[in-house]
């Protein structure tokens, strides 16, 4: 039986659904029940923090994915934030050890390379994390590789790029998406300089194929880390020119600079709203493309959609809500 924690993030459902449809038995832990859970599949509500839980959770499991952490500090604050995605993280490993459970496949994040120089950034290449989600990621997968060698437990991290996708609750995205087809006239898109930045990003279904993947090939990913992102990533501005065209969306273009985006991130921060924050700066200002060479060589997984596709399915969502008034 596999264990998928965070099941009902956007990644979670796409692995759960990707798992049950292979013929796995799947058990899924969540903090919060979700209204409708797939036949066949048992559910257990609990946090990190509850070793009962985990230990019921952990029950007759051979493998566990663990995708549960807090991606923003928002709601709950930084220390929590922190608490969960490292604290959490070594408690569940605890159990794993206790419940003498020997797979292990930890989610970490293309974040933990922080603004990179020169792409596409390898596995090994230098770490230095820019934003709190990047540094607890990197805290978290130290602390993972330590425990698993001590303990022989087998360990593969993931690092995937942007996973985006329909029902994605990345505030920053949203806010994106409101912009550029929210405000009438006003409509507009930030980017920098000439558009000459590329920032890759993921699908729900192709970053759960990975998993599967890595699930499948075992000996040939313990001890592994893999990056995990979309192929031929192309600039902002030609993704932006081909949603334009595609989606046939009227909004206007306009470059930004790093000093503005500070200053408009200041008058944004009293409502709260998740935009030009660092995560945001790194979208805008950045390159971030993953070279996914050696998961592709380890287990033959390879991407089916592109920035492009993303990017489709997420405005014919995001415009389904609106015509709804959900946004």
């Amino acid at each position: 039986m596999v264990l998928i924690t965070g099941s009902n993030s956007l990644l979670g459902k796409a692995i759960v659904e990707k798992f049950i449809n292979e013929g796995e038995k799947v058990r899924c832990y969540d903090q919060y029940k979700p209204k409708t859970i797939p036949d066949g599949v048992e559910f257990i509500q609990g946090d990190l923090f509850t070793s009962k839980r985990i230990s019921q959770a952990c029950q007759d499991v051979d493998t566990v994915i663990h995708l549960m952490d807090k991606a923003s500090s928002q709601k709950i604050g930084r220390s929590k934030m922190r608490k969960i995605n490292i604290a959490g993280t070594k408690n569940l490993m605890a159990v794993v050890k206790r419940s003498k459970i020997n797979r292990f496949i930890f989610l970490s994040t293309y974040g933990v390379y922080g603004k990179v120089t020169s792409c596409p950034i390898k596995e090994e290449d230098k770490k230095k994390p820019y934003t709190k989600y990047g540094k607890d990621k990197l805290k978290a997968e130290i602390a993972c590789a330590l425990f698993a060698k001590k303990n022989k437990i087998n360990l593969t991290i993931i690092r995937p790029s942007l996973i985006l996708g329909p029902d994605v609750k990345n505030t920053s995205i949203l806010i994106s998406l409101y912009m550029t087809m929210g405000l009438g006239d006003d409509n507009i898109m930030h980017i920098s300089k000439n558009g000459d930045t590329r920032f890759q990003l993921m699908s729900p279904e192709d970053a759960a194929n990975a998993f599967y993947n890595v699930y499948k090939a075992k000996e040939k990913t313990y001890g592994a880390v893999f990056n995990i992102g979309s192929d031929n990533v192309p600039t902002r501005m030609e993704e932006i020119v081909k949603i334009k065209e595609l989606k046939k969306i009227n909004f206007a273009v306009k470059p930004i600079s790093k000093l503005k985006a500070i200053l408009y991130s200041i008058l944004f921060k009293p409502s709260k709203l998740s935009y030009f924050t660092k995560d945001h700066f790194l979208f805008i200002f950045h390159n971030v493309y993953l070279d996914c060479d050696k998961i592709k060589s380890a287990t033959g997984w390879s991407p089916k959609k592109d920035n492009i596709d993303i990017m489709c399915e997420v405005v014919d969502w995001y415009k389904s809500k609106v015509n709804k008034g959900e946004y």
